[in-house]
């Protein structure tokens, strides 16, 4: 086709509309720069939330059991948010039945619907699979610590004086009898012994004051086994003969849990007797009295003769003998220097 004057060839994309039907893109660029920027911004935001809707779609419909719990959770946190409001509101601390009740089931707007479920996995139910939430902590009233039981038949306490072996005086002012034993009383033999040996056993030291049976004695004294570094004191005195069994039930008393050990302890040991005492030193012989008006030495007792000339044992009576030295010895008398002299005469 030749172009003539006036004549311009067809548009290669056909011919141009008619007025009046312009197609949308042609009438997007004839808007000014200031409505494009907004129209733009809008297309992209409708394009996001698009894009996230058929992504969460896509991920409830692969994973319904992940969305159930995780609808569960937010639906706990709520319930717990509320919960915490609602008790620091009230006065009463707890109400557990009330502000769990919700937390037991999600809302049913978050509950996926059945037909999101996948055709090949088996229909499942998230109210009745997703955990139990546990209650919140706020919601609970405290309860008080237990304290550990104590019994009451055992305490302890300290011995500040032994009065004699089977009675003490404790810091409270507290005085105790030691059960199941008796002591020599005062005056009686080994009434020291075993009074000292309760001092070095319990005097001054945190013992332990176990009851069994009676509380007391017609004196108002504790009736107590005395254990001290886990040693029973009144065992350990009859074991070393300085008490015996006593006060039990062969003497019309009750019967306490350790009479068996007492009584086997008292019959494998010998009281200790006056016998068994150290000996008192012999009182030493009293010198013979001076022969009147005879001249006598000086240190000698009785009278001797002065030095010269020499006396020997020999030459002295047997009423004489021995002789007490209290000075020079000039006659050699006190031959090993004990102060005597003739002894063995």
């Amino acid at each position: 086709m030749t172009n003539t004057p006036g004549n311009y060839p067809a548009s290669p994309s056909g011919p141009p509309p008619a007025p009046g039907k312009l197609s949308a893109w042609q009438r997007f660029k004839r808007w000014p720069l200031i409505l494009k920027i907004p129209a733009i911004g809008c297309g992209g935001l409708v394009a996001l939330f698009a894009v996230l809707f058929i992504a969460a779609f896509i991920s409830v419909v692969m994973d319904p059991e992940g969305t159930a719990e995780r609808a569960a959770d937010r639906e706990q946190q709520r319930t717990e948010a509320e919960t915490a409001s609602e008790t620091a509101a009230s006065e009463e601390p707890d109400e557990p039945e009330e502000s769990e009740s919700p937390s037991e089931s999600p809302s049913p707007s978050e509950s996926p619907s059945p037909s999101e479920s996948p055709t090949d996995e088996p229909s499942d139910e998230p109210t009745t699979e997703s955990p139990t939430p546990t209650p919140s902590p706020t919601t609970e009233s405290p309860s008080p610590t237990p304290e550990p039981t104590q019994d009451a038949d055992t305490h302890t306490a300290v011995v500040t004086r032994v009065i004699d072996g089977d009675t003490v005086v404790l810091d409270s002012g507290d005085r105790v009898r030691l059960l199941g034993i008796d002591t020599p009383e005062t005056g009686e033999c080994h009434a020291d012994t075993a009074t000292q040996r309760m001092v070095e056993l319990v005097q001054g030291k945190t013992v332990t004051l176990v009851r069994d049976g009676d509380d007391t004695d017609h004196y108002d004294r504790l009736l107590r086994y005395i254990d001290v570094d886990g040693v029973d004191a009144g065992l350990t005195l009859i074991q070393e003969g300085l008490a015996i069994s006593r006060y039990d039930s062969r003497d019309g008393y009750g019967f306490h849990t350790r009479e068996p050990d007492y009584i086997a302890a008292d019959n494998g040991t010998a009281m200790r007797t006056c016998e068994t005492q150290a000996p008192e030193p012999e009182p030493e012989p009293e010198p013979a009295p001076e022969q009147p008006g005879a001249e006598c030495a000086e240190g000698y007792s009785p009278c001797i003769p002065p030095y010269p000339p020499d006396i020997n044992c020999g030459d002295l009576p047997a009423e004489s003998k021995p002789v007490r030295v209290t000075g020079s010895d000039p006659h050699g008398l006190d031959g090993d220097g004990d102060g005597w002299g003739c002894e063995s005469g």
